[in-house]
C-alpha cells in the first residue's frame, strides 16, 4: 500500500530536521573534570539536573553532538528517540549512567569527555508520538555522519548538507 501524501511527512520532516539540528536549540551537558576522573554519576546528574528535568516528558527525538578540546565545532553523532514517559531516563543513560541493557552510546561519551571534549544535546516533541519512528529513521538515513548510529558507521556528510547546518560557534 502507497501512502499518497507523501509530500507533507516530508515537509514535515524537513522542519524537524531544522528545529532539531538549529544550533540555537543545542544545551550543553556539564561535565566538571571533579567528577569525569573518577566518573561521579550522582554528581554529573545534579550538575545537570536542570537539563534533565527540561527533558522529563517532553523528549520525542533527541540528537547528540560532540566538540574536540579547544574546538567550537560541534559534530552530529547521534540520533535518537524516546516515550515522553521514559525521556529523562534515556537521556541519562546516554550522558550519565546507564543500565548494561541499554543501547545507550555512554562508553562513547565518556570517552569523548575524558579526552577533554564537549557534548551537546537537542530534542524535540512529535505530535502525534507515533510519527517519532518515521522521524527518527529517516533523519538517521539523511544523516550519515551521525556515525554513532549503528546505521551510519563510518559515514560522513556531504558539502552540501554540511554548509545547511554549520556547526555551533
Amino acid at each position: 500500500m502507497k501512502y499518497e501524501h507523501i509530500a507533507s511527512l516530508e515537509s514535515f520532516l524537513d522542519r524537524a530536521e531544522s528545529r532539531l539540528l538549529s544550533v540555537d536549540a543545542r544545551v550543553t551537558i556539564a561535565y566538571p573534570a571533579s567528577f569525569v576522573s573518577p566518573w561521579n554519576a550522582d554528581a554529573l546528574t545534579d550538575e545537570n539536573e536542570g537539563v534533565l528535568s527540561r527533558f522529563s516528558g517532553s523528549a520525542s527525538v533527541y540528537a547528540i553532538f560532540t566538540a574536540s578540546a579547544g574546538s567550537s565545532e560541534s559534530n552530529l553523532r547521534y540520533i535518537g528517540k524516546t516515550t515522553r514517559h521514559l525521556a529523562r531516563g534515556r537521556i541519562r543513560n546516554h550522558l550519565i549512567t546507564k543500565n548494561e541493557k541499554t543501547g545507550a552510546k555512554l562508553e562513547e561519551i565518556r570517552r569523548h569527555v575524558i579526552s577533554g571534549g564537549s557534548v551537546e544535546i537537542s530534542w524535540i516533541t512529535i505530535e502525534p508520538e507515533s510519527l517519532r519512528g518515521y522521524v527518527e529513521e529517516e533523519l538517521i538515513q539523511r544523516h550519515r555522519e551521525a556515525d554513532w548510529n549503528r546505521e551510519n558507521k563510518n559515514g560522513r556528510l556531504p558539502p552540501a548538507r554540511r554548509a545547511q547546518f554549520p556547526p555551533r560557534n
